[in-house]
């Protein structure tokens, strides 16, 4: 099953979100970025997540990337997705890992690579995909994607996930 990533990820990673910044009286746990993209002002939605992903924000980082993918407030441009996603996939984001994971198996902003499509999804606990990507691998291919999902968990202090 392909994944689908759109707007309402968006919307929805945006209210599970903690808030960097309070926004107003009638959506206390929304930043002013979230209250933008929530009232359609996807461009100064843009700006404000950019200014919070730059710097290092992980929510701000997925947010922004969705909107690149998506091309809202911003030009379309699935590489920049693939960027700020990536961003927050080294950052340990389960959401980013696992959509950086379909858009190297789809080849979306990056080229097709099942070993790094297999390794995010992987490490963001997407077995099912994993299993579907390493299906389509070589046995050295495989064992390209433990090594470099060791070796990202061995960099991230991280538990092995099967």
């Amino acid at each position: 099953m392909k994944q689908r990533m759109s707007g309402a990820c968006l919307l929805a990673a945006v209210l599970a979100a903690p808030p960097s910044a309070v926004a107003g009286d009638d959506h206390p746990g929304l930043t002013a970025a979230d209250q933008a993209y929530s009232s359609g002002d996807y461009a100064v939605a843009a700006a404000l997540y950019r200014r919070d992903a730059e710097l290092g924000v992980v929510a701000a980082q997925v947010n922004l990337a969705f909107l690149f993918l998506d091309g809202q407030g911003v030009t379309q441009d699935p590489a920049q997705a693939a960027s700020w996603f990536s961003r927050a996939a080294e950052q340990g984001n389960s959401e980013a890992q696992q959509n950086l994971g379909v858009l190297y198996r789809d080849g979306r902003g990056v080229a097709v690579d099942g070993v790094e499509s297999a390794k995010w999804f992987r490490l963001a606990g997407a077995s099912a995909d994993a299993a579907s990507v390493e299906s389509g691998l070589s046995p050295d291919q495989k064992a390209e994607v433990a090594r470099r999902v060791a070796d990202w968990q061995a960099r991230a202090g991280s538990p092995p996930r099967h």
